[in-house]
């Protein structure tokens, strides 16, 4: 199973802390930086980090989300494997990888191609959500705790300084009933639609309108680009933004920028 979300017009506090590490790597990387975004899906966060004057190019293994990508963004993408990654030594100044390391099962292996890809001096900026605080989804091939994370980080990274992203308790409430009620309820619906006959087609439309979390405030027919400004232009969320690490006690997202030395 792949995951690949999209949290445009999204009210979750989830789809909020994946624009705000967007918005953090857009703040602090170097005016006209050559950045790759690893696994950049539809391409939402390669746009962001486009129209704050960045040369992104965005990289993806999915084939079906580049498609969507160049059809939303008038940004550059390629297909490209994590873990082999299509570009020579020393070819960007940053490297962005938003939730990425938790769907490979090497990530020795995938620090190790961002460590090569970048230049002397270049910034690698990655997230990953800690484990304590998931649901343990399918498609999360490894998971880490904060300490694992850094230690990996830290094998070829001598230099880096530790973020997160918390949550709200009742954040935490929310969580736990999506993940265990509501997906109770959806795995019954599924047995009583299959016991009734109901057609694939009747079927796949009722079960994605309980799993989907439903899009709020992108009109349909609103240009990409002025819906990333719009996005942009909003006060920043005091309580999801990246802050720096203050241990792991509500502690979604464990996340780290480090650079290059060597």
């Amino acid at each position: 199973m792949k995951e690949n979300h999209n949290p445009l017009g999204k009210t979750d506090y989830l789809s909020i802390q994946h624009i705000e590490r967007y918005r953090f790597a857009a703040s602090i990387l170097y005016p006209k930086n050559r950045v790759l975004d690893i696994a950049s899906g539809t391409g939402y966060g390669t746009a962001i980090l486009s129209t704050r004057g960045y040369n992104v190019i965005g990289a993806d293994y999915d084939g079906n989300a580049l498609v969507k990508a160049h059809e939303l963004w008038s940004c550059d993408f390629v297909r490209a494997d994590a873990l082999e990654l299509p570009f020579n030594d020393a070819s960007f100044d940053s490297v962005v990888s938003f939730e990425t390391i938790e769907h490979v099962e090497n990530g020795k292996l995938f620090v190790s191609e961002i460590h090569r890809v970048l230049r002397t001096g270049g910034i690698f900026i990655c997230s990953t959500p800690n484990r304590r605080y998931t649901s343990h989804p399918s498609y999360h091939v490894k998971e880490y705790g904060t300490e694992e994370f850094f230690e990996l980080i830290n094998r070829f990274f001598s230099k880096f300084d530790k973020y997160g992203q918390y949550f709200k308790t009742n954040d935490r409430i929310k969580d736990l009933c999506e993940w265990h009620i509501k997906n109770a309820f959806i795995e019954t619906l599924s047995k009583i639609l299959n016991k009734t006959g109901t057609k694939e087609i009747l079927k796949d439309t009722i079960l994605k309108y309980f799993v989907e979390t439903k899009n709020l405030n992108i009109k349909k027919n609103l240009d990409g680009e002025l819906a990333i400004e719009q996005i942009l232009q909003r006060k920043e969320n005091s309580i999801y933004k990246v802050k720096p690490y203050n241990g792991t006690k509500r502690l979604r997202i464990i996340l780290s920028v480090a650079v290059k030395e060597t």
